[in-house]
């Protein structure tokens, strides 16, 4: 009886530990029902010019891959960095060229597409104003990026960008949206939910 205490006693401490360190996770950003998630660390197997460190987080809309469907090439995805770089305008607009030309040359060489290199390009600008995310002044961008759809039919594919980029404590959080669609799209609605609804820690009162 006594042993079956300590082994239940260790099990509880072992769940009190996981559960303090999921305090400590720096951010929150639930999967809701449909939709697809990956987590990627940096350096990007595909874009490893990149010159971040952390995390990349990712969801993907119902339907990310179907050319028919409200959700086609629609998803969020969250650039958890350590060091905080710098990530105005153009750093955003040179990271994303990079990012998709990396993430699409790779993928459309396996699929066995022909992609014109030089028609990867971003173009990102501030968007007046500084709303704030739990205590977190952000910074606002908005653009398109040209790239291709690697993955279902190769052909040429522009999307729309939304992106917030924010401290929490010592990270730099960019969480970008992208879509083919306007942004006037029920689609928005979703992606700017997930939006959000990503937690990280509130900035310590002054």
């Amino acid at each position: 009886m006594r042993r079956t205490l300590c082994t239940a006693t260790l099990l509880w401490v072992g769940v009190l530990a996981l559960a303090g360190e999921s305090v400590q996770d720096p951010f929150r950003w639930p999967v809701p029902e449909g939709w697809n998630h990956e987590t990627i660390p940096f350096p990007l197997e595909f874009a490893k010019d990149l010159p971040y460190s952390g995390v990349e987080e990712l969801r993907f809309s119902p339907g990310m891959f179907v050319p028919d469907q409200d959700g086609y090439w629609s998803y969020a995805f969250l650039w958890w960095l350590d060091g905080k770089p710098a990530l105005g305008a153009g750093e955003l607009e040179d990271g994303l060229r990079r990012y998709f030309a990396g993430l699409i040359t790779a993928v459309a060489k396996d699929k066995g597409f022909t992609i014109d290199p030089a028609r990867f390009a971003a173009s990102i600008h501030a968007v007046p104003g500084t709303p704030v995310k739990l205590g977190h002044p952000v910074q606002v961008l908005a653009g398109t990026v040209d790239t291709y759809d690697g993955f279902k039919t190769g052909k040429p594919l522009v999307l729309n960008v939304e992106a917030w980029v924010w401290d929490c404590g010592a990270k730099r959080a960019a969480l970008v949206l992208a879509s083919p669609k306007s942004l006037e799209s029920p689609i928005w609605k979703s992606l700017r939910q997930r939006r959000d609804e990503l937690a990280c820690h509130r900035a310590a009162p002054r």
